[in-house]
C-alpha cells in the first residue's frame, strides 16, 4: 500500500486490536462472576511462562528502548496451574510496566519461600499515588482521568490479573514509591 493509506491502516488495526482485547477482558471478567471460566492446571515451570510472556511483550520494549531484566532461578519447583492464564497475568503486567514507564526498564523475579513462590515484576515507571494504591484491582479503576488519556487502557487488566491469581490460591498487590 501508498505510505498515505498504510498509516491508516495500521491505526484501524490498533484500534480494532484495543476494541478486541477489551471485549475479551470483559468477557473474561463475565465467566469469572458467573464461575464458568474453570482453570485447566497442569504442571508448569515458571521460567517457561515468564519467557512466553516476555516473547509476547518484548516488541514493545524494543521500540520504547526499555530493559527487559529476568531473574528466574533455574531451580524453582514446578507448579500446578493454568499455564495460559498465568501468562496472561504477567502479559497484563508487562504491558501496564511498559506503558508507564518511559526511561530504564523492567525486572521480572522470583523466589521460593517455603511452599510459596513469589514473583515480582518492578519497573522505573511513574509510581503510582498513595491513595490509589488501595484500589487499583477494582475494575475500570484508574488513578485519574489524566493518566488515562495519556496512557490509554480501560481498568481492567490488574483486576483481572488479582482474580486470576485468586482463582489459583494466590494473592497479587502492588507497592509504589
Amino acid at each position: 500500500l501508498p505510505a498515505i493509506y498504510r498509516g491508516d491502516i495500521e491505526a484501524i488495526y490498533r484500534n480494532a486490536r484495543h476494541l478486541s482485547n477489551l471485549i475479551d477482558d470483559i468477557l473474561d471478567l463475565s465467566q469469572i462472576d458467573a464461575h464458568r471460566l474453570g482453570l485447566q492446571k497442569e504442571k508448569v515451570f515458571l521460567q517457561e511462562i515468564v519467557t512466553e510472556a516476555v516473547a509476547a511483550v518484548q516488541a514493545l520494549f524494543a521500540n520504547k528502548g526499555l530493559t527487559l531484566t529476568l531473574d528466574i532461578p533455574a531451580d524453582l519447583p514446578p507448579l500446578y496451574a493454568d499455564r495460559t492464564r498465568i501468562r496472561q497475568v504477567l502479559i497484563n503486567l508487562l504491558n501496564n510496566a511498559v506503558r508507564f514507564t518511559d526511561t530504564g526498564g523492567v525486572t521480572i523475579t522470583a523466589q521460593r519461600a517455603d511452599h510459596e513462590i513469589t514473583v515480582c515484576v518492578r519497573d522505573t515507571g511513574i509510581g503510582i499515588a498513595p491513595d490509589d494504591l488501595p484500589y487499583i484491582f477494582e475494575e475500570f479503576r484508574q488513578a485519574d482521568s489524566s493518566i488515562r488519556r495519556r496512557y490509554g487502557g480501560s481498568g481492567l487488566g490488574l483486576a483481572i490479573c488479582k482474580r486470576f491469581i485468586e482463582m489459583h490460591g494466590g494473592t497479587i498487590w502492588a507497592e509504589s514509591t
